[in-house]
Order: C-alpha cells, then sequence, then structure tokens
C-alpha cells in the first residue's frame, strides 16, 4: 500500500513542499503514525500538524501550517477533496464474482444478461429481468420478474429487486437493499386490516446509492420514484409513491411518508421524517430527529417537532429559557401585589 508524496502531489494537482518520502497510509491527524499522510482543510487542524506523528499533511492552500523540518506538506486547492483522490487511488477493489454466471445462480433463460456481467453464487434472476452491462451481482441477490437493471451496477450480497423495478446506471444497492416491497396499506373492515394491493413500481435513477439495509417500497398505482444522483444512507425507509428529487442525501435512520413529493437537493439529519402527503420544495434542509408535517418552500431550513423554520424555532427556544426568570418575576409581583393589598386593608375605615 506504499506510496509516495510525490505520487500524492500528482493525484491531487497539488504541490510538494519538502522531502518525498514513503508514506503506509492515510489517517486523520490525531490518529497518524509517523509514516501516514494526514490532511489540514481548516486553520486549526493545519497548527496541529506539526505536533502531531504524522510524516506529511494535504493542506489547503493559504493556510498557516506548523510543522517539523521532517515533515512534508502537499499543497492543495482543498484539502478534503484532495482526500478523496487519495482514498479513491489506495482503495482496494472489491473482491467480485468471475465474468459469467456462478454455476449455483438461478437465472430464468428468458432473462437478459449484458456484456461483461458478474452473476455471483446463489442469484437469483426470474423470466424476462434485464441486466445490463458489465453489472455485479453479489452473493445471495434476487432480481423478480421483469425487473431492469442499468450498465455499471454493483449490488451487494442479499440485495432485493422486486419485479418489474427500474434501476438505472451506475447505481450501488449495498446488502440488504430492498426494491419494491408491498407498501404500507390497510383498510379496516368490520373486524379485520383488509390489505390494499400495490401493483405499481419503483424507478431508481442512474448514479444513485443506497446504504444497507434501505427499503423503497412500490407504488400503489404507478411508480416510487429516486431521482438521479440521491444519496440514502443505512435503514433509511421510502414510502409508497413517494416522488424524490435529484441529488438527495438522507442520513441513516430517516423516512418518508407515502405519497410524499420533495424537490431537488433535499438533505435530511439523521433520524428525522417527512409525513404522508407533504410537498417540499428544492433545496431543502432538515435538521436530524426533525418531523415535518406540513408543506414548506424552496429553500427552507427546518428544525424541531413539528417542523419549523430555524428562526422561528430557536426563537421559542430562547423565549421557553426565559420562562424559569419570567415564573420568579410573577411570584415576585403576587408578593408585592399582596403586600400592598394587605397595607390598603389596614387602612381602610
Amino acid at each position: 500500500m506504499g506510496f509516495k508524496a510525490s505520487d500524492v502531489a500528482g493525484w491531487c494537482q497539488g504541490r510538494l513542499d519538502g522531502p518525498d518520502q514513503e508514506f503506509a497510509g492515510l489517517e486523520a491527524m490525531e490518529l497518524a503514525g509517523p509514516d501516514q499522510l494526514t490532511f489540514a482543510g481548516k486553520a486549526i487542524f493545519a497548527r496541529q500538524f506539526g505536533a502531531s506523528r504524522a510524516a506529511g499533511c494535504l493542506c489547503t492552500d493559504g493556510l498557516s501550517v506548523e510543522r517539523r523540518p521532517e515533515q512534508t506538506v502537499i499543497w492543495v486547492a482543498n484539502a478534503d477533496l484532495a482526500t478523496i483522490k487519495v482514498l479513491q487511488q489506495l482503495a482496494p477493489p472489491p473482491p467480485v464474482p468471475e465474468l459469467g454466471v456462478h454455476p449455483t445462480a438461478v437465472v430464468d433463460p428468458t432473462a437478459t444478461l449484458g456484456a461483461a456481467v458478474r452473476i455471483g453464487p446463489h442469484v437469483v434472476v426470474q423470466g424476462g429481468a434485464v441486466i445490463g452491462d458489465r453489472t455485479v451481482l453479489m452473493a445471495g441477490t434476487f432480481i423478480g420478474a421483469a425487473a431492469c437493471l442499468g450498465p455499471d451496477c454493483f449490488l451487494w450480497p442479499h440485495v432485493t429487486v422486486r419485479d418489474r423495478c427500474t434501476v438505472g446506471a451506475r447505481v450501488i444497492l449495498h446488502p440488504g437493499v430492498v426494491i419494491g416491497a408491498d407498501g404500507f396499506g390497510y383498510q379496516f373492515v368490520r373486524d379485520h386490516h383488509e390489505k390494499i394491493p400495490h401493483i405499481g413500481t419503483v424507478i431508481i435513477g442512474d448514479d444513485c446509492e443506497l446504504g444497507a439495509n434501505t427499503t423503497v417500497d412500490r407504488g400503489k398505482f404507478s411508480a416510487t420514484t429516486i431521482g438521479a444522483g440521491t444519496k440514502l444512507d443505512n435503514l433509511v425507509q421510502i414510502g409508497h409513491n413517494v416522488r424524490l428529487g435529484k441529488h438527495c442525501v438522507l442520513v441513516s435512520h430517516t423516512a418518508i411518508g407515502g405519497s410524499s413529493r420533495t424537490g431537488d437537493y433535499l438533505v435530511m439529519g439523521g433520524a428525522s421524517v417527512i409525513s404522508d402527503h407533504v410537498v417540499l420544495g428544492h433545496r431543502v434542509q432538515i435538521a436530524g430527529m426533525a418531523a415535518v408535517v406540513s408543506n414548506f418552500p424552496d429553500g427552507s431550513g427546518l428544525v424541531g417537532q413539528p417542523a419549523r423554520p430555524g428562526r422561528e424555532f430557536f426563537s421559542e427556544m430562547r423565549a421557553a429559557h426565559q420562562v424559569p426568570r419570567l415564573i420568579q418575576s410573577v411570584r415576585e409581583l403576587e408578593e408585592r401585589i399582596s403586600q400592598i393589598e394587605r397595607a390598603t386593608k389596614d387602612h381602610l375605615p
């Protein structure tokens, strides 16, 4: 895994400042050892470099860096982005199945397999399914009847893409993802819950990535859709008939109720939720653990339960902090009023 400082400068279009030493890896500054490269995208980290054990540092141009003579600095336009480039170079390729179909896989003869596909052990591909060129299906994956996967997808073990669902190009589905399970819908009839069939499907746009055990339910009538470039963390739940915009980011344990619609570039913090039938504009940001229960326009920043604009929420919080003082003031006023009433009563004829 060894690499030289000059290699890093080449990968990141950086400028080498110091000895062209060899590194054994990349690590956060507080954990970096004497043979490792670290990074500093902010002034506070640049000042800490000299006191660290790290041998070298990717540093954003213009920062004032403190270092020892033997330490190397690689100046780059943006240290955080440069770190991504280094990680891309160092990341080991995933162990993928051999080209073709593993002997234990079950592929229906009516399925269509693109060029250079890799289908691993115990994969099931049902009739009429389409698997795009160079797509990888790891062990135990299930592709339902008439499902369609675009080219260059990577499905980690035990992913389920149910019947008639569509997955775009270059999509990554992590272990345990379920695409196209039935939506959660029941009607109470007399003494029991009558299941509502969900005959729609799911459409996942190009360049999406869905984290482990994330679920996207199929639509009741038409399609649940995930816009191109959207990234979902682990354990995210997307309800039936949701229309999620492009390039959204949803952190783990978030959930969107059925039939809600969002614009592009939505950001949801961890454990936040959107109720059913909510409509949100573009570039909405939702804080962690917030609960959105009503519609909001473009650019809204939402906090709290129920969620409301941040300025309103924090104004309420500041007011709440004044409550103990106000209570004490009221008590003091009550006592003063009582004193006045007693004094007045003593002087009445």
